[in-house]
């Protein structure tokens, strides 16, 4: 069932990879004396180009070279049953494109981009052999079509009679990738190889700067494949976990401390709390667990209901280590809660603040022990809600998952809610040093906090009044940073930013530009306990920041860079785009926010999928995806836009195109094998 999804994936990388070739480079300095290696590159670019000077048959190139280029590298994972020997060819290819003569520019694109084969070639090896066949097919017999189309001959076909044929074309192979990238960007050589000028220990510490993208490419690969860290044109799944505890030993241990909770006279004005462990050494005993009452605790919180939970959500060789220093038993006063700190739990709240630590989760769990009906816990990016009763567990990233407490009207919990506070830290083994450091974080942060808690639990001062209020108010910014942006954003949109500004804004434009076509892709495809209001914030985010960089350069490709007033309009392109998103604004408005963005596909709108029968449905195909290529197209129609950023509105369309046809024959997770619609 993964193999629609992989070489979906697979296309979509590779084209996306098209939003990039027209975009590297900077203005040609005087050309320099070239080395032999480099008049050689120079000499065979020349010869290629003079093959390749249709815009079309070029563009078409960067879907077909590498679509054959996975199909092949795929085969032999797949014959060879591992993917060890082709990425160790890949990065000795790699490395020794860095004293060929290649631009640094080109070496740089060329390894990025062979990288993204190598990755994809390993997700799709469990294709069939026939589906490997008709890719690498498509990929060679398209550069054919490609050539006919635009009335160019092939390189090939000028060498295709010489004694010599063999080594041309294995030369003509070799250099086939950082041939189609010197196309189409300006070659100008700040010496990518000029090792003659260089002792060896800076030749090859010169190489490894050259290769920092690519081998940037095969680390995001290796830490995102098992959850260790999630990027933003990735799934997201749901990470608030759930299950129920049903064996008699943890009933009796859970009915245990419950009993023990009620004999110590709980608050029924504020909330109460009995530590697993000691915060410190002045914690009075009679604020501890007991030893009776804590081996019980420590049976539960390793039960295997629960670590199997965990490792089924995560991978089973994961470490997952118990945080005895942050657990306690809690119990909820009945009792109003405004103007405490009891309020931060009423309050959308994220509850720790190391979100920043990578490929490491600390999880607060919570285990119901009771008839609770009055008080929800609700997770509102998820979103989903559960009221925990006895024996529910319910889980949620401490420093990441929004969420808050909900009475329930109507509802009114004849006892005290009493609950289990467990903490984990789950992380893959490599990343040991990292959970540790974030186990040691979360425990000292939650000491810190139940400090400050209990100062303003219950205030009485101004100014524990005001350390009230303070709790309070920085727990709602912390929310809305996230909620509304999402600090995972925040990273990856702020170090784009950086490079950009430091090294190239193409690096920030390619980055940025293309995320939510990939996020829709893989979200439509897995659709399975999707974090959905994630999804929608992110995508949005995205397509705006998308869309707002398309508009800047069009305005500055209009006014010459904003230098003078505009002395005529491009009409009927801005027509194109004012009809194109006035259209795609009164579809989202037919279909609704939620069902714009796959609600009813994820389940989160209860309609039929055709629900919507009225204009455009009905009249136009997939008329929300149509009506932005159409006000896309109105963009790149401006001769001067479209001579600044000639691939930037046609890798959108590409995308755009693969997402329609993902829509148009259903392909998912799970779905049965295409079949002839019934008109």
């Amino acid at each position: 069932k993964m193999q629609s999804k992989r070489l979906l994936g697979a296309l979509a990388l590779m084209l996306c990879i098209v939003g990039t070739v027209g975009f590297w480079g900077k203005k040609a300095p005087p050309a320099p004396k070239l080395t032999p290696a480099e008049a050689h590159f120079v000499a065979l670019g020349d010869k290629f180009k003079s093959f390749h000077k249709d815009p079309v048959n070029i563009a078409l190139h960067f879907a077909t070279t590498p679509m054959a280029l996975v199909a092949a590298v795929s085969m032999v994972n797949k014959a060879a049953k591992t993917s060890i020997i082709t990425m160790l060819a890949t990065v000795i290819y790699c490395v020794s494109l860095t004293d060929k003569g290649i631009p640094t520019q080109n070496v740089v694109a060329s390894t990025v981009m062979m990288g993204v084969i190598g990755v994809m070639a390993q997700k799709t090896q469990a294709l069939s052999w026939g589906v490997h066949a008709a890719l690498f097919l498509a990929g060679y017999v398209g550069q054919e079509l490609a050539h006919h189309l635009t009335g160019e001959a092939t390189m090939q076909s000028s060498y295709q009679g010489d004694a010599t044929f063999l080594s041309q074309l294995a030369e003509h192979t070799y250099y086939l990738v950082p041939l189609v990238f010197d196309a189409v960007m300006p070659r100008h050589m700040d010496s990518a190889s000029g090792a003659e000028a260089r002792g060896w220990m800076m030749d090859w510490m010169v190489r490894v700067y050259h290769l920092l993208p690519f081998m940037a490419v095969l680390v995001m690969n290796f830490v995102s494949k098992d959850g260790a860290m999630c990027f933003p044109w990735q799934f997201q799944r749901s990470r608030v976990l759930m299950c129920k505890l049903t064996s008699k030993e943890d009933v009796a241990n859970l009915d245990m401390i419950r009993a023990w909770t009620m004999r110590q006279g709980p608050s029924k004005t504020t909330s109460s709390h009995w530590w697993h462990t000691a915060p410190n050494p002045t914690t009075p005993s009679t604020s501890v667990l007991p030893d009776e009452q804590r081996k019980a605790f420590d049976k539960i919180a390793t039960c295997k209901t629960i670590t199997s939970m965990f490792h089924e959500a995560f991978a089973s060789t994961w470490q997952l280590d118990v945080l005895n220093g942050m657990n306690e038993v809690y119990v909820s006063s009945p009792s109003t809660v405004k103007k405490t700190s009891d309020e931060v739990f009423y309050t959308k709240h994220i509850d720790g603040p190391y979100y920043y630590v990578p490929f490491a989760s600390c999880f607060r769990m919570i285990i119901g022990m009771d008839a609770n009906e009055e008080i929800t816990t609700v997770f509102d990016m998820v979103p989903t809600e559960q009221a925990a009763q006895k024996g529910d567990v319910l889980a949620f990233d401490f420093h990441r998952e929004c969420h808050y407490i909900r009475k329930n009207e109507g509802k009114t919990n004849k006892d005290f809610r009493i609950v289990l506070k467990v903490h984990y830290c789950i992380y893959p083994k490599w990343a040991l040093p990292f959970g540790r450091l974030l186990g040691w974080l979360s425990t000292r942060y939650n000491k810190a906090f139940r400090a400050l808690f209990l100062f303003t639990i219950n205030p009485k001062t101004p100014f524990e009044h005001f350390s009230a209020w303070n709790v309070v108010f920085w727990t709602k910014v912390v929310y809305a940073i996230e909620a509304y942006f999402g600090y995972n954003n925040v990273v990856y949109i702020g170090g784009l930013a950086l490079l950009g500004w430091r090294v190239n804004y193409l690096i920030f434009l390619v980055g940025t530009s293309f995320v939510h076509y990939l996020r829709y892709i893989n979200t439509y495809y897995h659709r399975t306990n999707v974090a959905y209001t994630v999804f929608k914030r992110d995508v949005l985010i995205f397509k705006s920041l998308a869309v707002a960089q398309i508009l800047y350069h069009y305005v500055s490709a209009l006014t010459s860079g904003f230098t003078v007033t505009p002395q005529e309009l491009d009409v009927a392109g801005l027509a194109m785009v004012a009809g194109g998103y006035a259209l795609s604004v009164y579809t989202t408005h037919q279909l609704g926010v939620d069902g714009t963005y796959f609600g009813i596909e994820l389940g989160f709108v209860k309609k039929q999928k055709h629900f919507v029968q009225s204009f455009p449905y009905g009249v136009i195909p997939h008329p929300m995806i149509l009506s932005q290529m159409v006000a896309l197209l109105g963009f790149h129609k401006l001769d001067a836009f479209r001579a600044a950023w000639p691939y930037l509105v046609p890798a959108h369309i590409c995308l755009y195109f693969i997402h329609m046809m993902q829509e148009h024959f259903d392909i998912h997770a799970g779905a049965q094998p295409l079949k002839k619609k019934v008109a």
